[in-house]
């Protein structure tokens, strides 16, 4: 007669509560990564590059890029945000999607810094934080 509860299958509400208050604080830390301005523009940065690998690829032909002021494949030209400076670089994916040359390419703004880091042969692009 003393046991209120007979059922234990489920959660109790203090459980229930550290979870969220878990989950909740994980995702803050994420929300706030995302939302920079800088992160933003190098993961557009990354999405560029792999797209002009993959022309390159695709057209069998040479396609250049140039960073500087601004980002230019071919004969498109990208803007970059005031607040965003970068080091200028310009390299070329060949017929087959391989880099001509191994680099990093680093930008920052007033909050942080990043940099994509381009590896020769495959033609991969990571984004790491500085």
């Amino acid at each position: 007669m003393g046991r209120p509860y007979p059922n234990k299958n489920g959660f109790t509400l203090l459980e229930m509560l550290i979870v969220l208050l878990i989950v909740s604080m994980l995702s803050f830390g994420l929300t706030i990564k995302m939302h920079s301005s800088l992160y933003v523009f190098m993961k557009r940065l990354q999405t560029i590059c792999m797209t002009a690998q993959e022309k390159a690829y695709v057209e069998h032909r040479k396609v250049f890029v140039d960073v500087g002021h601004t980002i230019r494949v071919d004969d498109i030209e990208y803007a970059i945000d005031h607040d965003i400076k970068c080091d200028s670089v310009s390299f070329y994916y060949n017929a087959k999607g391989n880099m001509s040359k191994a680099l990093s390419l680093h930008c920052h703004n007033t909050n942080a810094k990043m940099k994509l880091v381009f590896q020769v042969g495959a033609g991969r692009v990571r984004l790491e934080k500085e």
